[in-house]
């Protein structure tokens, strides 16, 4: 299973010094004292595979409605980075807590379930720091940099010589009918896998090859590429 929607949604924000929780706790509000998101699953549409969880961006009246505006205009950019199409809608006034609250629509590519609602394969892939939201499966293939070494005279190899690695990838998309692919980059890239437990990142990558194929899913679409130096980072 994939990321949780929620849990993504709300690490994203508190990775951005927001106060996030999850709306309707079943327990009495706390008394608002600074910006809180307030976080909850608005609408799950199967036939599209999208969920839309809705970012209530709630702040003291003292802090003004401008401020409130300007908060959820932060959680937007956010959550727009994190490969949501994001509608950010006017602020209001709720006189009895005495609050501005500011709705922000964030609407997922998704996988969902009888019971839960998650995002993508379980991982995030970015090319130069942009998420590419259809990612179905991505691998690579370490090809160690090994050549014969001969001696003067001698047919048989006479050793073998350690070179630079190389290595393949390989990242499959299903994108959905009506949706636009994300623009293809210009010369070499970095391209980076991430997932709950580490960040692995490629660098000067070039694409190799681009197969497309028209499915009544949506456009499937293949590249192959190289890179010439891996990096990995642990999470946590």
């Amino acid at each position: 299973m994939g990321y949780s929607i929620l849990e993504l949604v709300l690490r994203r924000l508190r990775e951005e010094n927001f106060t996030a929780d999850i709306a309707y706790p079943g327990q009495k509000f706390p008394r608002i004292t600074g910006p809180v998101a307030a976080v909850h699953i608005e609408k799950v549409d199967r036939a599209s595979l999208t969920v839309t969880v809705e970012v209530n961006i709630i702040c003291p009246a003292a802090m003004g409605g401008t401020a409130c505006e300007m908060e959820a205009l932060r959680a937007t950019e956010i959550l727009r980075w994190s490969g949501a199409v994001c509608i950010q809608n006017g602020c209001t006034y709720d006189g009895v807590s005495q609050v501005y609250v500011v709705a922000v629509l964030a609407t997922f590519t998704g996988i969902t379930e009888a019971d839960s609602c998650s995002i993508g394969p379980g991982f995030s892939v970015y090319v130069n720091e942009i998420l590419q939201p259809y990612a179905l499966a991505v691998s690579e293939e370490e090809v160690p940099g090994t050549q014969a070494e001969y001696v003067m005279g001698q047919s048989a190899p006479a050793g073998i010589s350690q070179g630079s690695c190389l290595w393949y990838l390989q990242l499959e998309e299903l994108i959905p009918a009506g949706s636009p692919e994300t623009a293809e980059p210009a010369g070499a890239f970095q391209l980076k896998i991430d997932t709950e437990r580490k960040a692995e990142t490629y660098y000067h990558c070039r694409w190799t090859s681009v197969k497309r194929e028209f499915t009544k899913d949506g456009l499937r679409r293949i590249r192959k590429g190289i890179s010439m130096l891996r990096e990995e980072e642990p999470h946590g």
